[in-house]
């Protein structure tokens, strides 16, 4: 969440047309690149830096028995077509939902994973590992007494003649689905559980498999979805017990925590692991754009960029560095724009220029940075109400891509190193693709006024054949056709289509003011994102 030479320029102006983004190239005068704020150069030939995708590595969802449905498989084989993500993180592995475990009467546990398998099959079979986050309490081992007794009074605390009567004020849940959320009756339950849940896995999936799946102790414990008190101590006992069990069955396998919202505990945990010698294998922890000051109590840095996800993480690494574990990565396994389901910051034109600072700003800090969430496949907060804006997904429940799923497609089309753009780069982000092409990512956040850019590629003599491709308010968002119809809560297949169609992703078209001497001019609309590609070798 969030943050020169004299030179002769053609201004390029971008005519928005009901069919596209149509380029023409104006007269222009000289400029001079040094009193030009738009002005930027391009390193074309240098070597450029390796320039991780972090950001598309993974992906947050909601939970276990969503990954179930039709709708989410769907939606996670189009992110992963546009985006080449590796991982999935969700919530409730252990729920009671899962079914995993219950008590046989005679004093033992009985476990049951055959739907923990159905959803590790599903994922595997479209090409997805979960990042395992290992969560919430399962009733039967719950310190929630009414949980664990099945949601009905004792019958011992009845007299002969009442009514059996349930009992819908679960105390210990949270969440719509109600999750459990105590800590454990009995430690020993918790850890005999991981180890065998642990232990299937390898059995299933294989040993070799397993050690590629991040395994993360709990969600958020620093929030309501952990009532335990006092709530750090009692996590770090968890954590313990949990990291000891997992090595305990396989020293290979990677676990870390705290998971904590707002880089909450991230000094403190590391801290204590090392005290204690607990094993970690990574450092987690969540930030959203607008997590409120007080709540992240960022400290004064120059090299903060006024982007609030990316000046936590650099927060959060430094405290991982303070702790001396330079050497433990650290895995932003939640972050978005907003944090507040109502606002539907997918759905708006402003997110997909805002994904593209954050991708810029947090170059380098984390190998994994999980956004939240691909589908709105999404029932935290309730089954949503409506199809727009729906709930964080990238994608609607019926696979309508919203702006925030253009962007991260767009973004995924750059290259793996990265070029320098000099001190007028700040909303520029030039790459070398494998193929050869440049890629390069132009961005506007301005809610009012079109912002221009001058580029000048060094060490290339001509830019001829450029493409770009540009999603802004009336392009890449299915947003006008769906006020047409009416806001459908629920549309039908055809009226899904269409929506689909509208929100496609505009096909690239000739940069006509890109041409000889290197140079590329280009206006970009309010609220956008563009797409420069220079092909290779031009003639």
């Amino acid at each position: 969440m969030a943050r020169f030479r004299t030179v002769r320029v053609c201004w390029a102006a971008i005519v928005l047309m009901a069919g596209g983004v149509s380029w023409s190239a104006q007269a222009g005068s000289g400029v001079g690149a040094g009193d030009d704020p738009a002005f930027v150069e391009i390193d074309a030939a240098g070597a450029g830096t390796p320039f991780l995708h972090s950001w598309e590595q993974a992906f947050g969802s909601d939970r276990a028995d969503m990954a179930l449905t039709e709708s989410y498989l769907r939606n996670a084989d189009r992110t992963r077509q546009a985006t080449g993500f590796r991982y999935v993180r969700f919530h409730g592995i252990f729920d009671d939902a899962m079914g995993i475990m219950a008590p046989d009467g005679a004093g033992r546990m009985h476990y049951n994973f055959r739907k923990v398998d159905a959803v590790y099959d599903g994922l595997l079979a479209h090409h997805i590992r979960p990042l395992v986050e290992l969560s919430f309490m399962p009733s039967a081992i719950g310190s929630d007494v009414l949980r664990r007794d099945g949601g009905l009074e004792p019958l011992v605390d009845w007299k002969a003649d009442d009514r059996a009567r349930p009992i819908t004020d679960y105390s210990g849940g949270t969440l719509w689905y109600r999750a459990n959320v105590t800590f454990p009756a009995h430690m020993a339950d918790w850890t005999a559980l991981i180890r065998a849940f642990v232990e299937h896995l390898e059995q299933r999936y294989g040993a070799g498999e397993v050690r590629q799946w991040p395994f993360e102790v709990w969600n958020e414990p620093d929030q309501a979805t952990w009532v335990a008190q006092p709530k750090m101590a009692t996590y770090f006992a968890l954590y313990d017990n949990t990291a000891r069990a997992i090595k305990a069955v396989d020293p290979a396998l990677r676990v870390g925590g705290p998971a904590t919202g707002a880089i909450h505990w991230v000094g403190a945990f590391v801290d204590h692991v090392t005290r204690e010698r607990v094993p970690v294998d990574f450092v987690s922890t969540h930030i959203y754009a607008n997590d409120p000051p007080d709540l992240l109590r960022l400290p004064k840095s120059p090299d903060n960029t006024g982007n609030v996800v990316c000046d936590a993480t650099r927060t959060a690494r430094r405290a991982i560095d303070r702790a001396g574990h330079a050497d433990l990565p650290l895995y932003i396994t939640e972050f978005g724009a907003d944090w507040d389901i109502h606002n539907g910051s997918a759905d708006r034109p402003w997110v997909a220029p805002w994904i593209a600072q954050t991708v810029h700003d947090c170059d380098g800090l984390a190998p994994i940075m999980s956004y939240w969430t691909f589908s709105d496949d999404f029932e935290e907060q309730g089954v949503a109400a409506d199809e727009l804006p729906g709930a964080y997904g990238l994608l609607t429940t019926h696979g309508i891509p919203k702006p925030a799923f253009n962007a991260f497609a767009l973004l995924h089309r750059l290259g793996n190193r990265r070029l320098p753009t000099g001190p007028g780069g700040g909303d520029v982000l030039a790459t070398r693709r494998q193929d050869g092409v440049i890629a390069v990512a132009l961005w506007n956040r301005d809610a009012d006024k079109p912002r221009a850019r001058h580029l000048a590629f060094r060490g290339l003599a001509s830019v001829r054949g450029a493409t770009v491709i540009v999603i802004d308010r009336a392009h890449g968002t299915p947003a006008a056709l769906f006020e047409a119809m009416g806001r459908p809560a629920s549309p039908t297949p055809g009226q899904a289509r269409a929506l689909m169609a509208a929100a496609r992703l505009p096909a690239p078209r000739r940069a006509a003011a890109c041409g000889e001497a290197g140079r590329c001019d280009i206006m970009l609309p309010p609220e956008s994102l563009a797409l420069l590609l220079v092909p290779a070798r031009t003639d």
